[in-house]
């Protein structure tokens, strides 16, 4: 319950910053400024009762960013795709996320977003996402929502140990655990679905990525590839997952794959690529699907109009800026959370010792 409150409140406001390609309108009453992204936050973060665990060694996040600052919200976003920074930043800075990152739903707009709700009294929300005309953004927000539900303006000290306490003993189960059973469920589908096979087939193997979205919910198997130099394609499939094993059961719908047309790439101050989605959308049903790979790839076959022979300048920048997050994951993420899981179990046990020394000395 506490979590999925968080999630609503600032989805509400993140959406707001991402998934709109007129971010002009949206961004009225920002302010603009550019440095060091992971300065600023760690200088603004405070002031809206962040506890930060360190803030020694963090990287440099270069980049130029608008923000707006409120009583109890402080919200900013930025071009190109910045969560994989932030995420490592925000890791080590104030602790691991709060589960897992949502993603949105098959028919949406792309984007991911992790929530940190490690602090008491406050959470912290990143998110990243394509606008309707293909290009990134991400978006980053604090919301002070103890001060908001406190009415007084702030947790008791009773109110903020005990949420601090109930975080604390939600971090001891492994926060890893559901990545773990993922990458699992994704291993035995690899092995027993025809369909990764299929689109390994056509793209090659080194070339498609396997995952499974919305994995705690209505979980949903995708597998992405990046061809022809401007071409983006993903099959996705609902599925059945036996969580105790961490396996897949077995399909429950037929399969979709979205084909989209990538037009041009562009690369904001900071380097980072975002895609233009200018081109051709196509959405095969899964009888169209085998047909392609019966015919060993033929677009023609299916109607799809492939142009094979002009290759977007960018595009596997763009691509490796996606699939990144998917294969490096144990080392940008996994890693860091760990670490962050470790340092909140020992101020979690310093803090659960405090109750038992004020019995003992009363």
């Amino acid at each position: 319950m506490l979590r999925l409150a968080l999630s609503i409140l600032i989805a509400s406001l993140l959406a707001g910053l991402v998934g709109c390609s007129r971010g002009d309108d949206n961004h009225r009453g920002y302010d603009s400024k550019s440095g060091d992204l992971g300065a600023f936050i760690l200088r603004m973060a405070p002031q809206y009762g962040v506890c930060l665990l360190t803030t020694n060694g963090l990287p440099a996040i270069p980049a130029k960013w608008r923000f707006k600052a409120d009583s109890n919200e402080f919200s900013l976003v930025l071009a190109g795709d910045y969560l994989p920074q932030l995420h490592t930043f925000l890791t080590r800075a104030v602790g691991p996320a709060l589960g897992s990152p949502t993603t949105n739903s098959p028919g949406e707009l792309p984007g991911i977003t992790a929530y940190y709700g490690t602090n008491s009294g406050v959470t912290i929300s990143c998110g990243s996402g394509k606008d309707d005309d293909g290009k990134q953004h991400t978006g980053f927000a604090i919301v002070n929502y103890g001060a908001a539900s406190a009415g007084s303006g702030a947790l008791s000290a009773a109110q903020d140990s005990q949420l601090f306490r109930k975080i604390v003993s939600e971090l001891e189960k492994n926060p890893l655990k559901e990545y773990e059973c993922h990458d699992k469920a994704v291993e035995h589908a690899v092995d027993i679905l025809t369909f990764p096979k299929e689109v390994e087939t056509l793209f090659g193997a080194t070339n498609v990525d396997h995952f499974i979205s919305n994995f705690s919910g209505a979980a949903i198997w995708n597998s992405a590839a990046y061809f022809a130099g401007r071409y983006t394609l993903e099959l996705r499939v609902p599925i059945a997952i036996d969580y105790e094993h961490c396996r897949v059961k077995n399909v429950l719908g037929p399969a979709e794959i979205w084909i989209d047309e990538v037009t041009k790439v562009d690369f904001s101050r900071s380097g980072a690529p975002g895609a233009r989605l200018e081109g051709g959308h196509w959405r095969l049903k899964e009888n169209e699907w085998r047909s392609l790979v019966k015919n060993g790839g033929n677009w023609s076959v299916v109607n799809v109009p492939i142009i094979s022979n002009a290759p977007v300048k960018g595009f596997d920048a763009y691509a490796n800026t996606v699939r990144d997050p998917i294969r490096y994951r144990k080392e940008n993420y996994d890693k860091p959370v760990r670490e962050a899981w470790e340092l909140l179990r020992k101020l979690g046990a310093k803090t659960n010792t405090t109750p038992g020394a004020e019995k003992q000395n009363r």
